[in-house]
Parts: structure tokens; sequence; C-alpha cells
């Protein structure tokens, strides 16, 4: 029998092996939104098409399919033995699985299902990097390159008939979220935050990647959150969805608000955007005078453990401390004690707790711990 070359693959697990120090450092929230709205069904604009084999090698020796895109450095995940079985499924006219891809750039399709099948390709057809190896029925064919097949196999694989749905520019950057969601079904399923990253490529991307790799951002979270599967950059979406959007006008839910903040960033000026970079870099520097390396953390005083980073917290803090004066942050830092102890308290308020751990996406809870460590900060600083 072919292998089955679609399933679940073994190095995703290892990956996440890979990640288990780094992201268990890291609490896990609930993030559910009450009341939050469906996108709606009417908004998805999908085509589908019946292509050949030769239309998608075009567009990828013109470099018209994107490979490169960050949140894909996971291509080339199939050894060549699995990548052979494809070209010999190929070869002996068994259909392929649906390719989808997100047509947002014409001249530079997107793939969001089908990255595995189209590397494979890629290597065999465009690169003519990879032998054939370890074939079951074409055994003939073994150790040959695309350009050593025979004739009437390269024609065979050129005029393969494939199915492709094309997710068009019309739909909303909501509804192609959700969407990637749905369809990614490989081997890596993808994150949300890899998906946002996807669908804003250019100064979005950028400006994420820019304000994760700030070494102070590693000093205040103490190197504990991972860039793999864009761990850190949701951390700092997080802090850019409340700078830019004030908590009081949050509308459920979390994941469409993180991406449209990701849009906005799109009208900003370079000027404008160094100057959230700034507000940024004060934010983490007073956290971590103040902090130190309980920053981000739940404080729980029956215990001397450290608890794990908590998305919630850095949201509030970063925001908050980013937002106030020079002459406020020299009264924090005055106080700096006295702030940790107030804080301190604040997990005796079941509601406090509440908002950081359970629906953390839904608006009661947004709106109480903003303004819970918003008061907070003004009993400082109008003291």
């Amino acid at each position: 029998m072919l292998i089955n070359l679609f399933g679940n693959m073994k190095t995703s697990t290892e990956l996440m092996v890979e990640n288990y120090e780094l992201a268990s450092d890291i609490e896990e929230i609930d993030e559910s939104s009450f009341g939050a709205i469906p996108f709606n069904p009417k908004a998805i604009d999908i085509t589908p098409k019946q292509l050949t084999l030769d239309n998608i090698i075009k567009r990828i020796k013109f470099e018209e399919i994107n490979f490169s895109a960050e949140f894909q450095r996971h291509a080339d995940l199939w050894d060549e033995e699995k990548q052979s079985r494809l070209i010999e499924s190929i070869l002996l006219r068994l259909p392929l699985p649906s390719f989808y891809f997100d047509a947002t750039e014409d001249d530079k399709w997107q793939v969001v299902d089908g990255l595995q099948r189209l590397s494979a390709i890629r290597n065999f057809v465009v690169k003519q990097s990879l032998k054939l190896n370890g074939l079951e029925y074409l055994q003939n064919l073994n150790g040959l390159l695309f350009n050593e097949l025979p004739r009437q196999y390269q024609r065979r694989i050129e005029e393969t008939n494939i199915s492709v749905y094309i997710i068009n520019p019309s739909t909303p950057i909501e509804v192609k979220f959700n969407l990637f969601k749905r369809i990614n079904t490989g081997g890596l399923v993808l994150k949300p935050q890899e998906i946002r990253y996807a669908l804003n490529q250019g100064t979005p991307a950028e400006f994420l990647s820019e304000l994760a790799d700030l070494d102070i951002f590693k000093l205040a979270t103490q190197n504990r959150i991972s860039p793999k599967r864009m761990e850190d950059r949701d951390f700092v979406n997080r802090f850019l969805a409340f700078y830019l959007t004030d908590y009081s006008s949050y509308q459920p839910d979390l994941d469409s608000f993180l991406t449209k903040s990701l849009q906005q960033l799109n009208k900003l000026n370079r000027n404008e955007l160094q100057q959230i970079k700034q507000s940024f870099i004060q934010a983490l520097e007073l956290s971590n005078f103040i902090f130190a390396e309980t920053a981000f953390r739940k404080i729980d005083k029956s215990t001397d453990r450290k608890l794990p980073i908590n998305k919630a917290l850095f949201e509030v803090w970063t925001v908050l401390f980013a937002k106030i004066t020079m002459y406020d942050m020299a009264v924090l830092k005055k106080n700096k004690d006295a702030l940790f102890a107030q804080f301190a308290q604040l997990f005796n308020n079941e509601y406090f707790v509440k908002s950081i751990s359970q629906a953390t996406g839904d608006v009661a809870s947004v709106r109480t711990r903003f303004s819970t460590v918003q008061t907070l900060l003004q009993e400082f600083i109008n003291a």
C-alpha cells in the first residue's frame, strides 16, 4: 500500500517536546469571549478552480507562491522518501487533496493548505534537488531527477488535474482568519498568531518582529517566551491591540480584535511607529524595575514557587505603563515596594483573579483587569 501522505506528522510532536520547557512557563488562560459575534457566512468569497499542476509549477518557478513567509518556516518537513511517494502518487494518477490559497496579492499567492505537497513538487520539478527513492510501484524510477524521467512521466505530472480554492481579496480579514483555522489541516496546525502574521505581511509583521526582538522584551520576560510558533509576537500583538484601542472600547472576539490592531499599523507613519516602540520600551523597563523576575506573573504568598507568565497581566501592565508620564514613572519607581505589596493584595479579589484566568476575552474580564490596575496606579500617582 502507498504511505499515508496526509496524516499528522511525527515532527509536530518533536517540535512540541522541544518547546515544552519554555511553553510551560506561560500560563494557559481561558480566552473565550461570551457573546462574541460570529463572522457573516455571506462574507466568504472563495472561488473553486480546476487547474493542472503545470499552472502551479509555473507560479512556483516565477516565485508567485509564497514559501518564504516566516510563519511557514516549517516547509519541507517531509523527508525525501515521503516526498517521493507523493510524486509516485501523481505518476499513478491518484487524486490529490485540494489546495487552498489566499489571493490577497494575485502576484504572490499565500498557501493556506497544501504546503508540504507544494514543497515536494517544488523540490522535484523546479529545484530538481529531489531524487526519487523508496518508490513502491515504480521502482525503476528510483534515483531519477525530474529531467531524467521519460517524457511521458514528465507530461503526466504537468497535466495532472488538481482542485484549487482561491480565497479572494474581498473576503474580510476576520473571515480569512477563521478560514485559516478551519482549513489548515497539515502536520503542523497553525497557531492563531501565525495566522495573523500570515495575513498581515509588510509593516505589521515587520513591526511585530522588531518589538519582539528587543533585548528589553527578552529581559523583562526572563527569556521565557519562545520565538518558535510566534509566541513572542503574540505577546507583542496583545500590547499593540490595547495600546491602539482603549480597553473601554474593546469588543470581542479577542482574535478579531488582535487582527484588526495589526491592520491599524498600516495607517501609521514611521515616526508614529517609533513612538509606540519607545512607549513599549518604557513599559518593559518599568515592569522590570518594579517587579523584576515576578513581572507579569500572579503572586501567591503561600508558595515560593515562581508562577508562569500570564498574558492578561502582560497586556495590562505594558499598556498602562506605556501611557504614563516620566514624572509618574519616577513616582512609581520611588514607591515600588508599596506598589508591589498593593498589587499582591489584588489576588484576594476573586473578580480580578477571574479576569486574568477565565474568559479573558470577555468584555467584563477586560474591563475588570484594566480598571482595577489603573485604579491602583492612580492611588500612587495622585497621592
